[in-house]
């Protein structure tokens, strides 16, 4: 007999939607509904995990002191939502982990102009400064902050879900006076958002360049 406890959570992980957010947001919760928008903003549905996880500039802080080679082709450009190609089929992962077969994976590429050198400066900069000093904030986010085609459930149910070909991990945010940032994943690749506090909110100001793990 399943006990009311656990029933009671998976009814909560099946539908999403318990205990949704409402306004007023603070600034962590607006960061993270500003990046469900850029999510979705080309009309497409997702799935997202429904709390976030994860050090938003952890990435950015090691590409910033590799070799220079590696460092050059990187670039915060205008912004657009992270989609990926490169789902791996349930024969590849069998295969990668069980018969040590790895399966290739193309590197992604940002299809969006780069930033203005001045703006490069200053988003590297904030960066930099907000990966070694900035503190983050776990977000919890049923119901996806009521942003229209956001899917959000308990990780395990987001991952079984043949609702959305787009399953996303959003990082915990990480903001200054008047710069944040957030860090999206979905398969293996990557991307940081930067935002700019505009009318008590957040606005997408650039995207840097998408990355393998």
């Amino acid at each position: 007999m399943i006990s009311a406890g656990i029933a009671a959570g998976i009814a909560f992980g099946i539908g999403g939607c318990a205990g949704t957010p409402q306004p007023p947001y603070d600034d962590s919760q607006k960061l993270v509904r500003a990046t469900l928008k850029i999510l979705t903003d080309d009309g497409n549905a997702i799935c997202v995990d429904n709390r976030t996880n994860g050090k938003p500039l952890a990435i950015f802080a090691t590409m910033a002191v590799a070799p220079a080679p590696s460092r050059r082709p990187l670039a915060w450009h205008t912004v657009a939502p992270l989609r990926s190609s490169a789902a791996l089929t349930t024969r590849q992962i069998y295969q990668d982990t069980i018969v040590n077969k790895p399966a290739h994976i193309p590197d992604p590429t940002n299809t969006t102009p780069t930033l203005a050198y001045v703006d490069q400066q200053r988003l590297n900069n904030a960066a930099m400064v907000q990966s070694r000093t900035g503190q983050t904030r776990t977000v919890d986010l049923p119901g996806g902050f009521n942003v229209p085609r956001v899917d959000a459930r308990w990780w395990p149910f987001v991952r079984l879900s043949r609702k959305c070909y787009l399953k996303y991990v959003v990082s915990d945010p990480v903001w200054s006076d008047d710069l944040g940032f957030v860090t999206v994943n979905i398969e293996h690749w990557g991307t940081t958002y930067a935002f700019q506090r505009r009318d008590k909110d957040w606005v997408p100001v650039g995207q840097w360049s998408n990355w393998l793990f």
